[in-house]
């Protein structure tokens, strides 16, 4: 589309005149400042006669259509009308359009914020990033946008940050691929000549444009957003197209949320089938999740801004939201009534049979939890109780031990004190074998009191571990 830069000074609600006289065109639109120019034509500033108040400055772009058969200028007339009746907030509004001379005109509406691309490279020269709220809400913005476009058949077939335009601080879709038809032949020549960092792989593949193109061209502007830089860089025409083509998907940076990169990276895939329609990315529950809180806030800025032109759009962003969840609701009614009594029936017992299995899932879920609740404690249980065995067994095992080795020191001779048997006394055997015998080394006697203690102990935290466990 129109490739022009804007005036170094962005131009106000209150413009001065360009010191040459007035130019009328079409009877209608006095010419105030031209804004631009390129390769496809020129761009002025003009004020319109029969306009309400306050909505008097518009845009005029001239088209040159040099020597273009009829049937070319009557397809571009047709669509330059078909755009005139889009109406959403999002979408820079299509006034008129009318040939004059070897022009084609179109009239759109004003967006005194100038382009995308200037307010990125203004915050990038100052070294500033857009809050992530901004980023959220302009993306919506655009997904509105392209939503609605794409449900009435219609293709931009040029998005990129130039192409979107600033108005009250929201954006607005605009410089729709009119003049590529209006370019004819030329189109495949111009579009090569151009900046590819927006293009999809298989426009560059010559592989056919479709709404999905459309979407990978907003995941473009989505990254520019957000990292200030485009999403394909390279230091030449054919290094940006391999890059597009068969290199990896960007990512965002980690400060910004997963689910915001995950869509992004979806809506770059390089299959143009598995890349989601706005509609599907509005439906998304973080995506859904920020529009409502959204239209909450254009709820408050409807109430409490003074500006008579920020409630108007933020009332008619609000109203477009609703009425595209009034019209989904529709579509999903209409859809049942089309179904005869049989499909119908059908269709209940299916949500039926649904809802049933969600409820034994569930069912099954907290079954499952409470088994694995009383095995754990079965488990701890039987720790416990094979733990204390096995210390008795212990124990035990100790006691007998020092009562054997008690038992040497206790043998005692037949003989009684004094030379006499007493009976009931034990005395050491005089045998001579016994010399012979090494010497029995003392045995440390066991505190049982102390060991008993000590093992109660060791139950006690044995039983905590098996708990925790």
């Amino acid at each position: 589309m129109l490739k022009f830069r804007e005036a170094a000074k962005c131009v106000s609600g209150s413009i001065a005149v360009s010191t040459c006289p007035k130019s009328l065109i079409a009877r209608r639109y006095m010419l105030q400042q031209k804004l631009g120019s390129g390769s496809f034509g020129t761009v002025f500033l003009v004020s319109d006669k029969k306009a309400k108040q306050g909505e008097e400055l518009k845009v005029l772009k001239e088209i040159c259509i040099g020597e273009l058969n009829p049937n070319e200028t009557v397809q571009a007339t047709l669509e330059a009308q078909l755009l005139s009746k889009l109406n959403h907030p999002a979408i820079v509004k299509f006034h008129a359009n009318f040939v004059e001379q070897d022009k084609f005109c179109i009239i759109t509406e004003y967006c005194e914020g100038r382009d995308l691309d200037c307010k990125i490279q203004e915050y990038k020269e100052a070294g500033k990033t857009f809050p992530e709220s901004q980023i959220i809400e302009w993306f919506i913005q655009l997904l509105l946008g392209v939503d609605y476009m794409h449900e009435r058949k219609i293709l931009h077939r040029d998005l990129k940050s130039k192409n979107i335009f600033l108005k009250n601080n929201k954006l607005k879709i605009g410089d729709f691929g009119v003049s590529r038809l209006l370019m004819g032949s030329c189109d495949l020549a111009t579009t090569l000549t151009g900046t590819p960092h927006y293009m999809s792989p298989e426009a560059l593949k010559h592989q056919g444009y479709d709404t999905k193109s459309d979407i990978w061209s907003l995941a473009c502007i989505l990254y520019e957003m957000c990292c200030m830089n485009h999403a394909f860089t390279g230091s030449n025409f054919l290094s940006i197209v391999l890059k597009i083509v068969e290199g990896d998907t960007p990512s965002l940076p980690e400060r910004y949320p997963r689910q915001l990169n995950a869509i992004m990276e979806s809506m770059l895939n390089k299959s143009p089938s598995l890349r989601p329609s706005a509609i599907e990315i509005l439906k998304l529950p973080y995506i859904d999740e920020q529009l409502q809180d959204l239209m909450c806030r254009y709820s408050e800025m409807a109430l409490e801004d003074k500006n008579l032109n920020s409630q108007e759009e933020a009332t008619y962003i609000i109203n477009a939201v609703q009425k595209k969840i009034h019209l989904q609701t529709l579509r999903a009614l209409s859809e049942v009534q089309k179904m005869t009594p049989r499909e119908r029936m059908r269709v209940r017992k299916v949500q039926a049979a649904d809802e049933e299995a969600r409820k034994l899932k569930r069912l099954v879920e907290e079954k499952y939890e409470e088994n694995n609740k009383r095995m754990r404690e079965l488990r701890s249980r039987n720790f416990q109780r094979q733990t204390v065995d096995v210390l008795h067994k212990k124990i035990e095992h100790l006691m007998g031990m020092e009562e054997k080795e008690r038992q040497p020191e206790r043998r005692s001779c037949p003989l009684e004190e004094d030379g006499e048997r007493r009976p009931g006394r034990v005395e050491e055997c005089d045998d001579p074998a016994s010399d012979n015998l090494p010497e029995s080394q003392p045995i440390p006697s066991l505190d049982l009191c102390t060991l008993g203690s000590n093992v109660e102990d060791t139950i006690a935290d044995l039983g905590d571990h098996a708990t925790n466990s």
